[in-house]
């Protein structure tokens, strides 16, 4: 963050943390206070008349905050919910001035790429996806873990020799990355490439790096159901698609996995999903529907089954 605020001019940075991530506000205050201490913070580093400040900003953890003009908002102590974009970040930002806003993993790179090169980072990864990526490997995992991983690393590979394969010693069924934005994948995509165009083709996404394994015992369609309940407690409610929108989305999904479900229920989550994503102001809404949509897709089985339960 040090190099990113020489690059762009800037001589104050914030590290946004959830307020519930104790250990991790604890650590990073720790590093702050550290570097200040030795002169790699503050007014005139190392001489260079170069200053620059950091500090740690506790949120409260919504969701929303992941969209960047949302972070900004709760940054200054406003209601996170996103702006209207343009003006961009880069232009108006924090306190109405130019921010860049980036991923701290993004960031996390710089000091490596400067310190060997872009060439060397290029040589990590896939040609379309470069560099490494932190996984956060849970559910039902033998050995939920972070691991950084190269980009372009086999998602089964990651479960197996990270997470010793299935807490139960089944048999994987299904997949999820990206976090509760992201589709949920049968098991034949184990042998899909950790990489974003790959993931995005098969209706799901990277994200922040979430892998949540679920093994054969898994009721897919009830996942599907407690994901778009978690939307319908983070959203901000700024947007009229999203605060009735998801509502809505919630009552089918329940009434699906409870079994009284019916085919015109199926139909519609498919064209509330497309209409949302047009619709909605931000990505927590336009993809509120993508966990049921992929089980839709890719789970046809489990969900016909839920709905011979309306037949009999």
């Amino acid at each position: 963050m040090i190099l990113a605020g020489y690059a762009v001019g800037a001589d104050e940075g914030y590290v946004y943390l959830n307020d519930r991530y104790v250990v991790a506000v604890e650590r990073v205050q720790t590093a702050i206070d550290q570097a200040e201490k030795v002169g790699l913070l503050g007014k005139n580093i190392l001489g260079s008349g170069f200053s620059f400040t950091l500090k740690v900003k506790r949120g409260g953890g919504a969701y929303v905050c992941g969209e960047e003009t949302a972070l900004l908002n709760s940054l200054e102590g406003s209601f996170a919910e996103p702006r209207p974009r343009p003006p961009l970040p880069v232009h108006v930002g924090l306190n109405g001035k130019p921010t860049v806003v980036n991923n701290l993993e993004t960031l996390s790179n710089v000091s490596a790429i400067v310190l060997k090169g872009g060439k060397w980072f290029a040589g990590i990864g896939t040609p379309a996806s470069k560099g490494t990526k932190v996984v956060a490997l849970s559910g039902n995992v033998a050995q939920p873990c972070w691991v950084e991983v190269p980009m372009g690393t086999v998602i089964g590979d990651i479960i197996d020799t990270f997470g010793g394969g299935t807490a139960s010693g089944k048999k994987v069924k299904a997949f999820q990355t990206g976090g509760p934005s992201g589709g949920l994948l049968p098991a034949s995509k184990l042998k899909m490439k950790l990489d974003y165009d790959a993931l995005n083709k098969a209706g799901s996404l990277l994200g922040s790096g979430g892998l949540l394994v679920m093994d054969e015992d898994c009721d897919v369609v009830d996942v599907a159901r407690f994901l778009t309940e978690f939307f319908l407690e983070e959203s901000c409610g700024k947007c009229t698609p999203c605060r009735e929108g998801v509502k809505r989305l919630n009552e089918i999904v329940t009434c699906i996995a409870d079994g009284r479900g019916t085919k015109a229920q199926l139909a519609l989550v498919k064209s509330m999903g497309e209409g949302m994503e047009t619709a909605c102001f931000c990505a927590l809404g336009k993809t509120a529907a993508a966990p049921m949509l992929t089980v839709m897709k890719h789970f046809s089985k489990d969900v016909n089954g839920k709905m011979l339960k309306t037949l009999n």
